[in-house]
């Protein structure tokens, strides 16, 4: 009966001091809001609204059929899950994690970001690394059901670390992130380490509809520090979007030969108009990359060196609707080339169904 009697206690004082804290919030966040509003005129205006949290859901399923293994399969590819918004004109947050990315749970962008003016940003917390302009894309953003050679093979580099941010939109628009980041991942982020990954990115505008990318990283997944330079460029026109980027990585002490990774794509909507189909996109894809190391062990405590092998893919994708949210269904079909000796079991027909809020 004590027991009992104690146990509710408990449960009754823990359930007071929450609401106490939600109304201590609430509270907080009206003085705020009202002294944000006196100060509309001055530097900024933040009011009631902008305190709500954003919330975003993907998910992309797919049934894949492989032509060279006369096998298939059903996967789900992503399952995102999201929250962001802000606390204060120069705090904002967000928080973003894939539950079936892999098979497994796997966090994506988890960080704090300040903004003291216009234009300029610091970002602390977990995220991708600022490189290569495919690699930076959310999932209901793909052109293709699969990323270029290029973005999975090379940058597909996430850690915990910092961002310093600069964009410009006047005259020609251009926006300069360099970063610091952690090498050991996610769950080794309390270790200290004597080695981190720095990375450089620059965006430019020059005219309308055309975007030049300078990237720069120095990554360091264990003991072999791998230095990449990319470059690429993207361009609408109408319906049409061009886009190409090439990739050079440099080993240190020539531990391997240099490796090269490139593609180019054509993107064209056909517009439909209709209230339960807006437009119907054709694609085309060629990527390629020289044998390539990811700078990891493997369990015999060796590097691995993947072959050269290079793809053409078509994509046809069905586009219901874009926003405020997006739906649409995705054919692919991708077609391998290795070199000889090397047994190609790569090729397949993707079906994606693409959902996102």
């Amino acid at each position: 009966m004590g027991r009992n009697f104690r146990r509710l206690l408990k449960h009754s004082l823990l359930l007071l001091l929450f609401v106490f804290c939600v109304i201590t919030v609430a509270q907080a966040q009206d003085t705020v809001t009202s002294k944000c509003d006196t100060m509309a005129a001055g530097r900024y205006k933040f009011t009631k609204k902008d305190y709500i949290p954003k919330f975003t859901a993907t998910i992309l399923g797919r049934y894949e059929y492989n032509t060279n293994l006369n096998a298939h399969h059903f996967e789900l590819r992503h399952t995102r899950i999201g929250v962001s918004g802000s606390v204060h004109p120069m705090f904002s947050y967000m928080a973003l994690v894939d539950l079936t990315y892999g098979g497994q749970f796997s966090p994506v962008a988890i960080f704090a970001q300040f903004k003291p003016v216009k234009g300029l940003s610091f970002l602390i917390g977990y995220d991708k690394m600022p490189f290569s302009s495919e690699n930076l894309l959310s999932p209901y953003q793909y052109y293709f059901s699969d990323k270029s050679f290029l973005t999975q093979k090379i940058t597909a580099w996430s850690d915990v670390g910092g961002v310093v941010a600069y964009k410009w939109d006047k005259v020609v628009p251009f926006e300069i992130k360099v970063g610091v980041f952690n090498s050991r991942g996610f769950s080794k982020q309390m270790q200290f380490q004597k080695e981190l990954n720095y990375v450089a990115r620059g965006s430019f505008g020059f005219f309308k509809g055309f975007n030049l990318t300078l990237n720069y990283a120095a990554v360091r997944p264990e003991e072999l520090r791998m230095h990449n330079f990319g470059a690429g460029m993207a361009y609408d026109i109408a319906n049409l979007h061009l886009e190409t980027e090439y990739i050079y990585k440099w080993y240190a002490q020539h531990a391997f030969h240099p490796t090269h990774a490139f593609y180019g794509f054509a993107y064209y909507k056909f517009n439909v108009g209709k209230c339960w189909l807006q437009h119907v996109d054709l694609a085309a894809r060629y990527d390629a990359i020289t044998p390539n190391c990811n700078g990891k062990l493997n369990e015999e405590m060796k590097y691995v060196v993947e072959p050269f092998r290079q793809r053409i893919t078509a994509g046809l994708t069905l586009m219901f609707v874009e926003k405020p949210v997006r739906a649409g269904i995705r054919l692919n079909y991708e077609k391998n080339f290795f070199r000889r000796g090397v047994e190609n079991g790569e090729d397949r027909i993707i079906l994606e169904l693409i959902t996102h809020y």
